[in-house]
């Protein structure tokens, strides 16, 4: 069984907190092959990059379009040349640089065979309240996924049903709009770029599972135990004061819980 470390890299500007996320990346997975997927714009400033240069890493790169924001890289994780990249593989582990990794389960996680796993996902999502129930899993700023399996469904003609609209009060009202549309019909899907406009982690944990039986996910307890995301301090209860294999966007949602666990391996995180 082989698996792949890969993070995607958006610009030649790595703030502080992304770089200390990439240094404990290479330190927790180094021994993995690690790859730093790009636009092309930036081949140059990843040839030169210390772990390219030292050979820790390798890259491939995609066409820029794909990197212009957040719509175009959600398109880009539903791009059938995404998986095709990596068919050597037989997993693959979505590593962006707000993603922090505390310790190596990569293999332990493999071995259990599902074809998505990530972070559970409250109701609300960003806007979840500590009290928000647990709706489903799979946030894919840290997130392991089988990378035939993902290229498979991306390639197959088929009709998607969906089982809800994706609106959202806290969204321009042309977005519900379009996604009300979407929803009244069955949406025909033949890879990029037909595809839905929902975010690629709700795509691959809940309309890929309800249109293909068949695509395996844990269950929302066992996902804790890979990762957190929204409300960290409630997951850490539940999963009974034991910390995942890692996390995303610790500094988006309450830093000051992850301070303490992130300086533990010797960085300085400071709360003001």
């Amino acid at each position: 069984m082989k698996a792949c470390v890969v993070i995607p890299v958006y610009t030649d500007q790595i703030r502080l907190f992304e770089q200390i996320s990439m240094d404990q990346c290479f330190r927790m997975l180094g021994h993995h092959d690690i790859y730093f997927i790009i636009p092309k714009r930036l081949e140059g400033f990843i040839q030169n990059h210390d772990y390219v240069l030292s050979h820790q890493a390798r890259y491939k790169t995609f066409e820029d379009h794909f990197f212009a924001d957040i719509p175009a890289y959600n398109r880009l994780m539903k791009y059938d040349g995404l998986y095709a990249s990596f068919l050597a593989y037989d997993f693959m582990l979505i590593h962006q640089l707000d993603a922090f990794v505390f310790r190596d389960e990569l293999m332990e996680w493999c071995k259990k065979g599902y074809d998505n796993i990530g972070a559970p996902l409250f109701e609300g999502h960003d806007f979840a309240k500590p009290d928000s129930p647990l709706v489903s899993l799979g946030n894919g700023g840290f997130c392991l996924r089988n990378v035939k399996k993902c290229y498979e469904v991306v390639r197959r003609f088929r009709k998607l049903k969906f089982t809800r609209t994706f609106d959202d009060a806290n969204r321009p009202f042309y977005i519900n709009v379009y996604r009300y549309i979407k929803h009244q019909m069955v949406y025909i899907y033949s890879g990029y770029p037909f595809q839905p406009i929902i975010n690629e982690d709700l795509f691959w944990s809940e309309v890929i599972p309800h249109n293909f039986p068949d695509f395996k996910l844990p269950e929302i307890n066992e996902a804790m135990k890979f990762s957190f995301e929204v409300n960290p301090e409630v997951l850490f209860e539940m999963n009974h004061h034991e910390l995942p294999f890692g996390c995303h966007a610790w500094w988006k949602y309450n830093l000051s819980f992850w301070q303490k666990h992130i300086n533990t391996f010797g960085y300085h995180i400071n709360v003001d």
